[in-house]
């Protein structure tokens, strides 16, 4: 589509979003599932969660409980449900 000679039909769109919340993530995914299975190009990439870390949104629609996450210092192992710890609310 672009003409530059780097790039072929095999060549996939990698893209990052930042995610501050839990409940955006469903929709997001979803819409990503969809663009990737109609569009021109396959599309890949991350959600930068809170911390900083990032997960692969593939792995995420795959809704099992353990997921691969990159950090600054390496890879680890998180649940589903760390990646999006509840924050206090001071009384």
């Amino acid at each position: 589509m672009t003409g530059l000679s780097y790039l072929t039909a095999r060549s996939d769109l990698d893209l990052l979003w930042s995610i501050s919340e839990e409940r955006s993530i469903a929709s997001l995914v979803k819409g990503l599932l969809r663009l990737d299975a109609e569009g021109p190009v396959r599309l890949d990439g991350e959600l930068e969660l809170p911390d900083g870390a990032a997960v692969n949104w593939r792995e995420l629609a795959q809704n099992g409980n353990q997921l691969l996450v990159k950090t600054m210092n390496g890879v680890e192992v998180r649940t589903r449900a760390s990646l999006f710890p509840m924050q206090v609310q001071p009384a």
